[in-house]
């Protein structure tokens, strides 16, 4: 399965791996699968590179540092710069979203008219980033990055090349919990959401070493960080509205308390599921996971 660590290779070999399968397809979604579907191709990529940048990451000790932030930058600039056809799809969807949840509170006729704003706009992006060449010009970018990966000076192996990472994510997942409860802003949140989609990533490549138990928590990190992500497409979609100008002639007044009991919801649901998954000591993590990598990958097998 990709995106996962294997037995049979060395952790160096793994992570480079892992890397040039993310920015093939990454590559692949913005040549080839753009012209079937935009949209899905601008998200499937965009989660590519998340994915390759989270590997970097999790490898941070073992990847010299001014390489590390060369390629950091090129793959937060490339999703950036396709950023905006995606966002625009978002407020659609959880606009449709709540619509669904409370149908029947408030009156669809109310909800019609932002949709058509939204598609109005989303539409405007699409063929704005079509016309542009942008995704062409960013998949050329991003095989300048992938041509480099072999040469990723990798210093290290085995866990001491995935421990550091690996327990700096679950400290910040820690921390941004904590923040985020005494203040549960939308930027506290949206940072403890970026948090917990590093540990979903690195938990998914090190779900070999178990997995029931790290591919059942892999799965809870997956599940927060759709209940955090749902919670701040809400609300930048509670801001776009703020922001229309009263170009929008509905009663807004209703959606936004649906958006904002919605949230509550989100948030509940968010912290019960964020105390069981940062239920340990950063410590008595790592040492968990040590001890399924050393049953996984004995002394004598590769590192």
């Amino acid at each position: 399965m990709p995106y996962q660590l294997r037995a049979d290779e060395t952790v160096q070999d793994g992570v480079r791996r892992c890397a040039r399968e993310e920015l093939d397809h990454a590559v692949g979604e913005l040549t080839t699968g753009v012209h079937t579907d935009p949209v899905e191709a601008v998200h499937a990529a965009r989660k590519d590179l998340k994915k390759a940048r989270s590997l970097l990451r999790l490898t941070r000790a073992a990847i010299d540092r001014d390489q590390r932030r060369r390629e950091n930058k090129a793959l937060r600039d490339a999703g950036r710069a396709l950023s905006a056809s995606r966002d625009a799809e978002v407020m659609l969807q959880a606009l449709d979203n709540l619509a669904d949840r409370f149908a029947g509170q408030v009156a669809q006729t109310t909800f019609e008219p932002i949709r058509r704003h939204l598609e109005a706009e989303r539409d405007t992006a699409r063929q704005g980033m079509i016309a542009s060449g942008l995704p062409g010009q960013t998949a050329d970018e991003l095989k300048s990055v992938r041509a480099r990966i072999d040469e990723w000076p990798i210093r290290r192996g085995g866990w001491k090349a995935l421990e550091p990472g690996l327990l700096r994510s679950y400290r910040r997942g820690c921390k941004a919990l904590a923040t985020a409860q005494s203040e549960p802003t939308v930027e506290a949140l949206h940072e403890w959401r970026k948090r917990s989609k590093d540990l979903w990533y690195h938990l998914r490549i090190l779900e070999p070493l178990s997995p029931g138990i790290v591919g059942g928590q892999a799965e809870e990190a997956h599940t927060l960080s759709d209940l955090l992500g749902d919670d701040h497409d809400l609300a930048i979609l509670r801001d776009t509205l703020g922001s229309s100008g009263g170009r929008l002639a509905v009663d807004l007044d209703a959606v936004t308390q649906l958006i904002d009991r919605r949230r509550e919801q989100l948030q509940a649901e968010a912290f019960r599921v964020g105390a069981r998954l940062y239920a340990e000591s950063p410590k008595a993590f790592g040492r968990r996971l040590h001890g399924y990598w050393k049953v996984w990958r004995p002394a004598a097998a590769l590192t």
